[in-house]
């Protein structure tokens, strides 16, 4: 029996990176792929191999997949996204057409809730404080203020796939109290967890130390507002590892010089990759990080595991498990 025709696509230089030389020697066995990896850029040049390709194994530099590239590829039936949120090119026409989709999303939710777990944790020490004072002073002075990690409260935002695993790794770790806002989630489902749902106002309020994981979605654009950020109890720590666009930056800036009490530990930032004018970078209670809370280096081969797994189970005729529904594609960031 022949094997179906499958095509990497992907931008370069990230194909070794996800998908290891036994996870490249399994698609060879299950599929025939093409013997060039396409990308953004080249993928026009090879349009008349196209037409007989059926499974696309990507990752982060997935083109649009708007008509033109789907004409192209009319035995197009799944596509198998090594990476997260695919709501920046799968598009409805896609749907339309009966394309399905995977992401490895849960896979990159791993690394980030072990990141995020870290961080609280030293935050509720007030490590970034007392680390800075440290060396400002060249003394060993605890800070006063800290919490500590016996009882103390942490907020949660959001309990989706990330919010989850940093709610069940804080639980089985330590006797903190759990609070969480997510419009999304019951009562009921959130107790299962060993979390208390109340308003975001409240998260930012009593918490000792507020984490970010909502997606990045038109509602939640300046979630974390300056009276929110106002509110935030005495001493705390606000720590995101989600998306720079869920905070009103400008804000974020006057309350911490306003508050110098507080911390800020950002991965990510709005246009991080053009903040090099930020005042953030100046102010001496914020802790930036690039973007690194998210699976990097060898965690991106976790990635393209999940995906090589998944098209097992696909041509095999087996219930999919990370495919994207319509209902997970509408909170998905």
């Amino acid at each position: 029996m022949s094997r179906p025709q499958s095509a990497y696509f992907l931008k370069p230089g990230v194909l070794h990176k996800i998908y290891s030389p036994e996870a490249r020697k399994r698609i060879d066995q299950l599929t025939a792929p093409l013997s060039t990896q396409l990308t953004i850029t080249n993928w026009r040049e090879h349009q008349s191999q196209l037409a007989s390709i059926e499974y696309l194994l990507s990752g982060w530099g997935m083109a649009i997949m708007d008509k033109e590239l789907l004409d192209a590829m009319p035995k197009l039936k799944h596509v198998f996204y090594a990476a997260g949120s695919v709501r920046e090119f799968y598009t409805d026409l896609a749907r339309e057409r009966g394309i399905g989709i995977s992401s490895a999303w849960r896979a990159n939710a791993i690394p980030t809730a072990e990141f995020a777990h870290a961080t609280i944790i030293l935050s509720l020490k007030q490590f970034w404080r007392a680390q800075r004072l440290a060396k400002e002073e060249r003394n060993w002075t605890k800070p006063p203020h800290a919490a500590g990690t016996y009882q103390a409260t942490v907020g949660l935002i959001s309990l989706g796939a990330i919010g989850r695993r940093v709610a069940e790794r804080l639980n089985s770790c330590h006797d903190l109290n759990l609070i969480a806002y997510d419009p999304f989630v019951t009562k009921q489902q959130a107790e299962a967890i060993g979390v208390r749902t109340v308003s975001l106002q409240e998260v930012f309020s009593c918490s000792d130390v507020i984490s970010l994981h909502a997606p990045n979605l038109p509602e939640t654009m300046g979630m974390v507002s300056r009276a929110r950020l106002l509110s935030m109890k005495r001493h705390a720590t606000l720590i995101n590892t989600a998306r720079g666009d869920l905070i009103d930056e400008l804000a974020l800036v006057d309350v911490l010089r306003e508050r110098p009490d507080l911390d800020a530990v950002l991965d990510v930032t709005v246009n991080e990759y053009e903040n090099q004018d930020s005042p953030l970078w100046d102010l001496p209670n914020v802790t930036m990080t690039p973007h690194i809370a998210g699976s990097i280096n060898h965690e991106c081969r976790r990635m393209g595991n999940y995906m090589v797994e998944e098209l097992e189970r696909h041509l095999s005729g087996f219930s999919l498990q990370h495919e994207v529904t319509t209902q997970i594609l509408e909170t998905m960031a």
